[in-house]
């Protein structure tokens, strides 16, 4: 008879636990080291209340515990992206980045994380802050400081204000070095420019990214179409439609296409940035109190 499968993970935790108590009988284990491995094993199972349970209890019998940033960061997995309880999430997250504030390298990622859960909910100046805390534990590692400061700027730009974000943007070119990394930040500079309506400086940018190799075609289908905005901008009808031609076998919705040129020329204001003037919330991406306008001049030039 074939066992069903909850029943087979059943035994196996079952199984789990029995071992992780011969382990404690035999000196080799404790209390902690029986929750982390019910912890992991309701994880991997897919018995995520359980993991949730177990991890909790972890956390609290192991106070100097070696496996507590994954206690903490499963959790915020489990309340973040499976119960749907972004609240508890943060609650998680501002406990576990002050737990992680001597150790940089571990509460980096806590704090990114924890920038992205207050922008989520809407909260894009905790956001900035926590994304700025992220610059002061990034030490020399570019690659950080260009991921914290464009989602920085992309908040920034959000709140109106385009002078810092395009400030952390070119720093960030410069010192981006992954080709598609900078032809990103090259992109966001852009639409940035494009919602001050400098069209002839997102232009100069757009053309560029379009020259560079190493870059993604979705990001190029992205410049193509910021750039086909940017003619429109300026009247220049012709060359507009011929962009939008370019990307009628490429972009992600065709009928996006189709609209667009039905409609070229009779636009007030460009289509794509009107829904993002600052404070929208539909921006697609992020240094406020704690980064402090100091760090943030000191981190966007290049070193």
């Amino acid at each position: 008879m074939v066992m069903p499968r909850n029943m087979l993970w059943a035994c196996a935790l079952v199984l789990a636990v029995q071992l992780s108590l011969t382990a404690c009988d035999r000196g080799g284990g404790s209390g902690p080291a029986l929750d982390l491995a019910i912890a992991r094993e309701s994880y991997s199972g897919g018995y995520f209340l359980e993991a949730e349970t177990a991890y909790e209890r972890y956390l609290q019998s192991d106070p100097q515990g070696k496996h507590r940033l994954e206690a903490w960061t499963r959790l915020v997995d489990i309340c973040a992206g499976i119960k749907g309880d972004p609240d508890k999430a943060v609650s998680l997250l501002e406990t576990a980045t002050l737990e992680y504030g001597a150790r940089p390298k571990e509460n980096w990622p806590l704090l990114f994380r924890l920038g992205e859960l207050y922008e989520q909910r809407g909260q894009r100046q905790k956001a900035i802050d926590a994304w700025g805390r992220c610059l002061d534990t990034a030490g020399e590692d570019k690659a950080k400081i260009v991921q914290a400061q464009m989602r920085m700027a992309i908040a920034d730009r959000a709140l109106g204000k385009s002078d810092i974000a395009v400030d952390l943007l070119a720093g960030s070119i410069a010192l981006a070095e992954d080709p598609d990394v900078k032809a990103r930040v090259m992109y966001e500079l852009a639409q940035t420019y494009g919602l001050s309506w400098n069209w002839a400086k997102a232009k100069s940018i757009l053309e560029e990214i379009l020259a560079m190799d190493k870059v993604s075609q979705e990001l190029k289908v992205m410049g193509t179409y910021l750039l086909a905005e940017a003619y429109e901008a300026e009247r220049n009808l012709p060359k507009a439609r011929e962009l939008l031609l370019s990307l009628k076998d490429t972009y992600p919705n065709p009928e996006v296409i189709v609209a667009r040129l039905a409609g070229l020329g009779q636009h007030n204001e460009s289509p794509s940035m009107a829904p993002m003037l600052p404070g929208d919330g539909s921006l697609k991406d992020v240094m406020n109190n704690a980064g402090s306008s100091e760090v943030k001049r000191r981190r966007v030039t290049a070193k």
